[in-house]
């Protein structure tokens, strides 16, 4: 822009001017940056594209690719949400990695499936909030019609479950989880997986350092109120961390049936109220 003009820049992704829009920089691969470009910016490229170097792809995670600086105008929300794809990514994998390596071969008839990998997007303009699809499915591959017996959220943070004081968990994703369990007809655990960075300067990677599991009910027990998140405009329910288990037990209560107990609940109760 040229000096002196008092007007904001426009986030690519909100396609609208925003007093907290920014030029922002990210270690891309080719492919990645395509994908951003195509699927969440309407096909807008990069304001910028820096030289080759080799470290990690901020989106897809791979070491020693080859990548470039890209920017582009975002947002303050933008920015966060953008920064956080590829951490989420590394989430996801873990919890494939799990089922794969701890239930699957005792359980081969219960089948993960994930319904939600996580992507950059356009932004919303509905105003609608709480319609995301619940991450993971798991269908029981032994009964004749093959349908979802329980649904699974992935929650990621850098905070190991032992770090936090309370989890936190934003309303907008309660109310996800909470619509798409009335939806299906089925109960949904949550597990939230600590992911921190690792650095190859310039360039940031993701790795999985530990999972823990709940269930929407014991959340519900352990919801001990909602604050308004100081970043952004948006409010976050509160609850013990003891509601949460290390991920060992969760192979465990699975194997041993653990799961039709949570139907049971389900079929008994109905949705819970996570936050009130």
């Amino acid at each position: 822009m040229s000096a002196g003009n008092t007007s904001y820049p426009k986030c690519v992704r909100h396609r609208k001017p925003r007093k907290d829009t920014r030029l922002r920089n990210y270690f891309l691969c080719n492919e990645c940056a395509d994908s951003w470009t195509r699927k969440a910016f309407g096909g807008k490229p990069p304001e910028f594209v820096g030289e080759k170097v080799q470290g990690y792809c901020l989106l897809c995670n791979r070491l020693l690719k080859t990548v470039r600086l890209r920017s582009w105008f975002l947002c303050d929300i933008c920015d966060r949400v953008a920064c956080s794809i590829g951490r989420n990514h590394v989430a996801e994998d873990a919890i494939i990695d799990f089922w794969k390596r701890h239930v699957k071969p005792r359980c081969p008839n219960l089948r993960l499936v994930q319904k939600d990998k996580s992507q950059l997007r356009p932004r919303r303009r509905t105003g609608k909030t709480g319609v995301a699809p619940i991450d993971f499915l798991v269908i029981d591959t032994s009964r004749k019609r093959e349908k979802p017996i329980f649904g699974i959220e992935n929650k990621t943070g850098r905070s190991s479950m032992k770090e936090m004081s309370q989890f936190q968990l934003d309303i907008s994703d309660c109310d996800s989880i909470r619509n798409d369990m009335k939806r299906l007809g089925i109960p949904a655990y949550v597990i939230h997986a600590q992911v921190l960075e690792r650095w190859l300067a310039p360039t940031v990677g993701f790795k999985a350092m530990g999972l823990w599991w709940s269930d929407v009910y014991e959340m519900s027990r352990h919801f001990t109120g909602t604050k308004q998140r100081r970043d952004e405009m948006r409010g976050a329910a509160y609850f013990r961390k003891k509601a949460f288990s290390s991920i060992d037990t969760f192979a465990t209560t699975i194997v041993a049936g653990g799961w039709r107990s949570l139907v049971k609940t389900y079929k008994r109760r109905g949705v819970p109220k996570m936050y009130r």
